[in-house]
Parts: structure tokens; sequence; C-alpha cells
């Protein structure tokens, strides 16, 4: 016996406690060359590429639009096992990175971060510094 189709839904009938029966949603799939990357995301994956070539796995590209207010617009930068940094960007500016954390999105932990978003680093890429403890995080976080 055949099912009844079952009529679509249109996600602006509802509000965010509405929507909650909904399943998270599926990282897209990771892109593995960073040529069509935004500037941050793909100096670190150029950086994390080079660092971690047997644990590579590509770049979760963040798109626009979101699928609601409190969405992240971010590109994940995918090390394996859950393991990356990712890039938040500014939704009225993508190009802009508002917040970079690293750290393990499946097994938790506490996440190294690295904000954007005041004036006196607004939208810059890491230092020399950042980078080196960046490094030194990942490969702590790899050795587990």
């Amino acid at each position: 016996m055949a099912k009844k189709p079952v009529p679509p839904i249109d996600p602006d009938d509802w509000d965010d406690d509405e929507a909650g029966f909904l399943q998270p949603l599926e990282p897209p799939p990771p892109v593995r060359d960073p040529t069509d990357l935004r500037l941050h995301t793909r100096q670190l994956a150029d950086l994390l590429r080079a660092r971690f070539p047997d644990r590579w796995i590509g770049v979760e590209i963040g798109t626009l639009p979101l699928r609601c207010e409190d969405d992240l617009f971010s590109d994940f930068i995918d090390l394996g096992d859950g393991l990356g940094v990712r890039l938040d960007y500014d939704p009225e500016e993508p190009e802009r990175v508002l917040w970079i954390s690293a750290g393990n999105r499946d097994h938790g932990g506490e996440p190294l971060d690295f904000p954007r978003d005041s004036e006196a680093c607004r939208g810059r890429m890491l230092s020399t510094g950042e980078i080196a403890e960046l490094l030194d995080f990942l490969d702590r976080e790899a050795a587990y």
C-alpha cells in the first residue's frame, strides 16, 4: 500500500520553539581544495593542511542564508575525529571573522578561543603567538 505524500512545511511558519522537533542539520561535505575559501579560513586551512597532512579531511563551508536568527555562519576546518577549527563570520559582512575556536565538536572538552569581535582585533587574522598556541593545542588534542 502506497503512503500518502506529506505536504511540504514552510519553515517560515515556525518560531524557534515550534521548530525544536527538527533533526540537527548535517554538516556540508568537506571541501578539500581551499582555493574558494574566505581569506581567514584559507590561511588557517593552508597552515593546518601542512601541519596535519595525515589528519586533513577538508573544510565545511558555512553558507547564507542562515536557517534561523541564532545560527552561526561558520566554516569548520575538519581534522578528523571531531577535531578542528571553527571560524565564525559576521552574516552582515561575510568576509569579517568574529571568532576562531579550536577543539573537538564530537567529544567536547574545553575549546581554545580567539575572539575577533572587539575593536582591538576586529576581523584580524591570528598573530604569530596565537598560531603557535593553536598548533600546540591541536597537537595535544590530536595525541588523544
